[in-house]
Order: C-alpha cells, then sequence, then structure tokens
C-alpha cells in the first residue's frame, strides 16, 4: 500500500510540473526599449500574466536586427517558455543568412500589429498624387527620390515592391527614421517618403504632408480617398507587422495553449485601445494559423527582395 500510495503521489507531482505553464516565461524582443515592438510586446503582455498566471519577463537581445535574439532561440529548448516578438526585419535577417534560423524554425503563435506602409508626398511637393510620380519616374529613372528608413527594411522593401511592380526604378534615400523623412519631404530633400499613419498624421492634419498611396488590401477608414496599390493595378501588400513565435518542435498542447491566450489578451480593451491609438484595426490581430500561413506569404519576397536588391551574403 506504501508503494502504491507513493507511486501516485511521484505521478501526481510529475503530471503537475508536465502541466503548462508552470514556470516563468522569457519574452525575447531585438529592438531598442521604447521601439515600436517593445511597446507592443508589453502592451500584449498585460493581459496575458493574468490569463496564463505566470510571470512573463520581457527582455531586450539586441544585435544584427534579431540575428542574436533568432540565434539564442535556437539554442533553448522547443517547450514554451521561450518566446520572441517577430517582424519583418527578422525575415530579412533570416533571408540574409544572418542567423542560424529559418522560417522552418519558426512556429507563428500571434500577430498583433499590422501598420500600413504608405508612400507620403508634401502638399506643396513636385507630384501632386502618385500617378505623377510613376509618369516621372518611368520617363526619368532613378530620378525619384524616396526616403526610407534604413536600407533593407520594411520601408526600402515596400518601395523596391511598388517599384517593380510599377514598372520603374526609384532613387532610395536612407534616413535613421520616420521623423527625419518627414523633416526631408517638407525640406523637398526627396519626392517620396515611406512612413506608417502614425509618423506623418501630425503634419496630415497640419496640412503639409498626405499620403499618396497605401500598400494594402482595402483603403483605410480614415483615409478614404487615397488610393491602393492595388487600385491602381500594383499587385503590392506590405504593411510593418510585429508578431509572436516559438521554436519548431514546441509541443501541439502548448503552441495552442499560448495562441489561445494572446489571443485573449489581444482581445481586451486595453490591446483595442493600443491598435486605436496607433491608427491600427482589429485586423492587425491574426492568430494561430492564419499568422504562420501570412509569415509563409512573406518570406518568399523578403527573401526574393534581399537577392535582387544584392544583400544576400554568400
Amino acid at each position: 500500500m506504501a508503494v502504491l500510495a507513493l507511486g501516485f503521489v511521484v505521478q501526481s507531482a510529475t503530471a503537475a510540473d508536465d502541466k503548462y505553464p508552470s514556470k516563468q516565461i522569457n519574452w525575447y524582443i531585438h529592438s531598442s526599449a521604447g521601439g515600436g515592438t517593445d511597446i507592443f510586446s508589453r502592451t500584449a503582455a498585460l493581459r496575458l500574466r493574468r490569463i496564463l498566471k505566470t510571470p512573463i519577463v520581457i527582455s531586450t537581445m539586441s544585435g544584427g536586427s534579431g540575428a542574436r535574439m533568432l540565434n539564442h532561440m535556437m539554442e533553448q529548448p522547443a517547450d514554451g517558455y521561450t518566446i520572441f516578438s517577430l517582424t519583418n526585419s527578422n525575415l530579412a535577417t533570416m533571408a540574409r543568412g544572418r542567423t542560424t534560423a529559418t522560417r522552418d524554425d519558426i512556429i507563428g503563435i500571434a500577430r498583433g500589429c499590422y501598420d500600413p506602409q504608405s508612400m507620403v508626398i508634401s502638399t506643396k511637393g513636385k507630384y501632386a498624387d502618385i500617378q505623377a510620380a510613376v509618369a516621372a519616374a518611368k520617363e526619368s529613372p532613378g530620378k525619384v527620390k524616396v526616403g526610407v528608413a534604413h536600407m533593407a527594411s520594411i520601408d526600402h522593401v515596400a518601395a523596391y515592391e511598388f517599384a517593380k511592380k510599377a514598372g520603374i526604378e526609384f532613387e532610395y534615400v536612407p534616413f535613421k527614421g520616420g521623423g527625419e523623412i518627414v523633416v526631408a519631404l517638407m525640406g523637398d530633400v526627396i519626392d517620396l517618403g515611406m512612413l506608417n499613419p502614425s509618423e506623418f498624421m501630425g503634419q496630415y492634419e497640419a496640412g503639409n504632408l498626405k499620403p499618396a498611396v497605401f500598400l494594402v488590401a482595402d483603403r483605410l477608414e480614415q483615409f478614404k480617398d487615397t488610393p491602393t496599390a492595388k487600385e491602381l493595378g500594383y499587385e503590392v501588400e506590405m504593411a510593418t507587422w510585429r508578431g509572436v513565435g516559438v521554436k519548431a518542435g514546441t509541443p501541439d498542447e502548448v503552441v495552442k495553449t499560448l495562441r489561445d491566450a494572446f489571443q485573449k489578451s489581444m482581445s481586451h480593451k486595453i490591446y483595442q485601445s493600443y491598435l486605436e491609438d496607433n491608427s491600427m484595426g482589429p485586423e492587425s490581430i491574426l492568430s494561430g494559423e492564419d499568422w504562420d500561413a501570412f509569415l509563409d506569404s512573406k518570406w518568399p519576397i523578403w527573401q526574393a527582395a534581399m537577392k535582387e536588391l544584392g544583400y544576400i551574403e554568400k
């Protein structure tokens, strides 16, 4: 009887230990504190801690546009206790061979941000709309200047994809961020700027800048007069997105627990307010297989773009 009782106790303790989550979850991001990815992660984690009833520690692991973070992920057990934020730049880093991780090494948990990419012009600039800018680029290849935040970034690739579909060539002018692009547009240093709504909204409301085209599927509610690239015949859809992933091989039941928890967290009014405050809608949220399918659709685009732009490392 004593032996049977002891066996029951050991089995019960093991079952309790196996219940996920039973300890701290470590959440890694590759960008600096206070940036868009950091704010997204911390906002999503607010309710997530309560839902999962476990500590969640968010840590920055910068270096190599996510290479250090992804390499760290590859060294951890596939048990759901290491999760990480995923962005466009991480796909670029993997495509460039700067990390041991590839798309196949990642399971998508949830997407929480989908910040539309737009090509913005000055209301006092030389081009009245995107059609005029495209016409000028066709007449003088490489002469129309487009401001992007860093080369090999979502800005750069979005502008490149648009130009490829339109059959034109741009001159890409790199800046450190959206703020510098706004200043350059207003100073007539560049002709177009790749910006998200939250970056140009202030100058849009002041009447100095306006979006010429959005690289999304449907017109935005707050910009009903601005066409999409697809409306104009250019099949390109690009946005700044942020989401969460785990290492491939993580047990199915753990993946399901995380996906369900993130869905609940992002449905809460706190997270919904965050989206609204940053000019994003509920379509930002993708969960489970939909998020994985989205990553699958974007992966070949980034692979091709990095190769065509000369960024693939041999």
